[in-house]
């Protein structure tokens, strides 16, 4: 976790004299100018995320209460102006982030974005430096591309006929190709395909157009080939921007060059705050085993270095306050130049603040330096008040201060002292590594008990590995931090001597990588939980606050800690029941091209009809695992698999990770299909020793309520395509029957079609809705009242005819209509999408 660079903290400003930096008694928080106006500006900006207020309100707000403020001080009502005061800064919160969030030019390019992606060709200037990403190889994707290039372009023209028109705004630019040498600041002409960026198709699912609102990029303009990006003009090269950036590119290829591939990937994102270079699975092994952190550009990094610098500082002998000024701008520096994260610059400020104090010899109230850290992040960006990295860093950073810090002696007892100097010299050197070493594991075990219901909110996991992994990890990369920085440092004037520092970062961090795997390894250590309740969250948050703050509290802490207990106790209780609803619900969840309809019954057990998509694996992690754990789903009890087409099962690794799987039910052809991905499959669910079932044509299951009649393939199965040999159920719960076919097509569907026709009153189109696979002849067969759909957004073009419509079938596809819910109750059958809003009851 990131660490303070403050001292203990200092006295209140009435005690005179306290030397700057120096301990001194603590005072409350609340006795802090700072905190309530950073309080109340918190408010303003969550009021405005949660329930929007008119910009001219917002505005309006603030004038009477600064008004209203200056009357109060006038007549000497200090309590009452300071309400005032702080309702006004609410107010002043409210607007400026409404302003940042809402608030578009006329001419600004999302009125010309439109969910149907159409071409365009955009003058403007990157407004991000361009990072390009590396495609993995994976055999559960069934296209592997040559990376691609991401960058924000802030456009100022868009050509129209033989001329060019004005317009404004930002668009997230993505390039099929690696851009080079173009950088932040560049004036490009792109010639490309503009969309709006999707939002929510799932419930509790990822809303990526909300995520870019919130860095006012509202449009995205996707382009195949990096020829399709013209430079016209090269941008300033005195530009702190393009300054920081080239700086960032010359450490980078400096690292890459002195380092192997793996360890080369892992200095980057330690020292310049790049993640680019890794994968997503070299993430996914520090998320899980709890030491993100140590990888991630945090508070803690910029503390290591601070410690470093001035320690050299003072062996140079530079005098006090001119090392302080070197540190601070150093650190304040650092921060912009691994991309001015929150974390970073909560620790940048804060010790710009210390530094601040010591070279102008005041005091510091370490209450109002935390304040001004958290106002500086929510002015820089407000949205970063709702940034799970800024919040567990200032979470983080409290505890390590108001709570730790009261574990320091006050006064050393004589008789220990002399006990102490009378030990042998190597004695006394183990005994304080024993005092090192229980100090960091007791500082990890109480920073964790902290943390860990905002990462289980925030990730969806609860990490215990992290506590016995946190202290070495920290050492390991601390060390590779300052070598980084040496060798950085020597590379450009001295390389032979940088060499020594190259070895060192690169055994450090191969020893925190070979770390993290044996955390990893170790799959008690980690593991996934559902929604967190917001309610369960915030009274445990206000509970912490008041402890760590409010002195009577803190003098009974073992009460607290009794009710911290009973209260995680309660929500455990809660979380683990989940009763059954006593209604059958079937989901078919907006994966794009692909599938997933999740089925849940009466009695609380939930199953699965395929898991995955052809954009590849991430589907799990996007849409599927979101929607499980939104409906408070602990365990999926089977899933069956249509067919070997990876755009129906590359999703289940990822689900193993995150769920306890009960079985697995595929075809007979399904474990021969003899391709690698097949294989990792099999090999993903023997390691999770979840068993394999293989049904036919003829057999009948039941669960909850629920019968599931297999009606193919049979035991010989046709020839053809694997489509041909999709497993088609159908589901029946009382008077209500859905058939689910997978990709059935060709002399599959043909035998289908010779079987007696069963009522069918939700029919899931196979073949994603092909019409080759969606013919006359099936809609006759069926004859359903709805037809289910799981599609991509369609090709622009003449739409194929609707085979559906002759027999009175309502065809709906998860786009645009987002997720589609079929629940079977004793009011009959009831269809809900989840974009666009419908809602209808089915009566046959």
């Amino acid at each position: 976790m990131a660490t303070n660079l403050l001292p203990p903290a200092t006295s209140t400003p009435a005690v005179r004299g306290a030397a700057p930096g120096r301990p001194a008694p603590r005072a409350s928080i609340w006795h802090a100018p700072l905190v309530p106006l950073a309080l109340a500006l918190t408010a303003g900006i969550v009021l405005d995320r949660h329930a929007p207020v008119p910009f001219w309100v917002s505005l309006l707000a603030l004038g009477v209460f600064l008004i209203a403020a200056a009357a109060t001080i006038a007549a000497r009502q200090t309590g009452l102006a300071l309400v005032y005061l702080c309702c006004g800064v609410a107010a002043a919160g409210a607007a400026y982030y409404h302003g940042r969030r809402e608030l578009v030019a006329d001419d600004d390019i999302v009125y010309q974005a439109t969910d149907e992606p159409w071409p365009v060709q955009l003058r403007g200037v990157l407004d991000t430096e361009p990072v390009y990403s590396r495609a993995q190889a994976d055999p559960l994707r069934s296209f592997t591309g040559g990376g691609s290039t991401r960058a924000v372009l802030r456009v100022t023209q868009r050509r129209r006929g033989d001329g060019l028109v004005q317009v404004s705004g930002l668009v997230q630019l993505t390039v099929g190709e690696e851009l080079k040498g173009l950088h932040v600041g560049d004036r490009v002409e792109v010639a490309g395909m503009l969309t709006a960026p999707p939002g929510r198709a799932n419930p509790g699912g990822f809303d990526y157009a909300d995520f870019l609102q919130d860095q006012q990029v509202r449009a995205l303009l996707t382009v195949r080939r990096a020829a399709a990006v013209k430079l016209l003009e090269t941008g300033t090269p005195w530009s702190v921007p393009r300054a920081l950036a080239l700086v960032r590119a010359w450490g980078r290829q400096e690292l890459e060059k002195a380092l192997p591939e793996k360890q080369a990937g892992l200095a980057v994102a330690l020292l310049l705050g790049d993640g680019s270079a890794l994968s997503r699975e070299d993430w996914n092994r520090y998320q899980r085993s709890g030491v993100l952190h140590v990888l991630a550009i945090s508070g803690q990094h910029l503390v290591v270095l601070a410690g470093f610098l001035w320690v050299g500082l003072r062996a140079c002998r530079l005098r006090q306050r001119h090392g302080a000024l070197v540190v601070a701008l150093f650190l304040l520096t650092y921060a912009l130049l691994t991309g001015g994260r929150p974390p970073a610059m909560r620790s940048a400020v804060m010790a710009c603040a210390f530094c601040g104090s010591l070279i102008l010899r005041k005091p510091l109230l370490s209450a109002n330096c935390f304040a001004l850290a958290w106002i500086a992040v929510a002015v820089l960006d407000p949205s970063d008040v709702f940034n799970a990295g800024c919040q567990l860093s200032f979470l983080a950073v409290a505890v390590l201060y108001w709570v730790t810090r009261s574990w320091e002696k006050k006064d050393a007892d004589p008789l220990e002292e002399l006990i102490e100097e009378s030990r042998p010299a190597w004695q006394r050197r183990l005994l304080w590594l024993w005092r090192q070493l229980w100090v960091s594991y007791a500082v990890t075990i109480v920073v964790w008990l902290a943390v860990t219901p905002l990462v289980a909110a925030q990730f969806h996991m609860v990490q215990f590995i992290g506590v016995p992994l946190g202290p070495p990890a920290v050492l390991l990369t601390s060390i590779a931090l300052v070598a980084g920085f040496c060798l950085l440092l020597l590379a450009p004037i001295l390389a032979p001597l940088a060499q020594p520092f190259a070895w060192l970062v690169s055994g450090s961090l191969a020893a925190c990588d070979a770390l993290i795997d044996l955390g990893v390894s170790w799959r008690p250590g980690s593991w996934y939980v559902g929604d967190v309740p917001v309610w369960w969250s915030a009274a445990f948050y206000a509970g912490l606050l008041a402890s760590m703050t409010l002195l009577p509290l803190r003098q009974r802490w073992p009460w607290g800690l009794l009710a911290g207990v009973g209260w995680l106790a309660l929500g455990l209780a809660v979380a683990l029941v989940r009763p059954g609803s006593g209604e059958f619900r079937c989901t078919f969840l907006a994966v794009g091209h692909g599938g997933c309809a999740v089925l849940e019954t009466p009695d609380g057990r939930t199953f699965l009809y395929d898991a995955g998509a052809l954009a590849g694996p991430d589907v799990t992690r996007r849409h599927i695992v979101p929607y499980l754990w939104h409906r408070g789903v602990r365990r999926v009890d089977e899933v069956f698999l249509s067919h070997a087409d990876l755009d129906h099962y590359n999703g289940i690794p990822a689900l193993l990770e995150c769920f306890q799987v009960g079985q697995v039910t595929c075809t007979p052809t399904f474990q021969h299909r003899g391709n690698r991905a097949v294989a990792f499959v099999l090999r993903a669910l023997r390691s999770h020793a979840v068993p394999v079932r293989v049904v036919r044509a003829g057999d009948r299951l039941s669960a909850g309520g629920i019968v599931f009649d297999v009606l193919h393939p049979p035991a010989a199965s046709p020839e053809g395509n694997e489509n041909s040999r999709s497993l088609v159920l159908l589901v029946r719960h009382g008077d209500h029957s859905i058939l689910l076919t997978g990709d059935l097509e060709g002399l599959g569907l043909e035998r289908v079609l010779t079987l007696a026709p069963p009522r069918v009153d939700v029919l899931q189109a196979p073949h994603h809705g092909s019409s080759k696979a969606n013919t006359p002849e099936l809609a006759r067969w069926a004859s359903p009242a709805i037809v289910v759909c799981p599609q991509k957004r369609p090709r622009a073009g003449p739409r194929p005819r609707d085979p559906y419509r002759a027999v009175g079938s309502r065809v709906l596809g998860t786009w645009p209509h987002g997720a589609i819910t079929v629940r079977s109750g004793s009011a009959g059958l009831t269809v809900e999408t989840f974009v666009s809003g419908l809602k209808w009851l089915i009566r046959r």
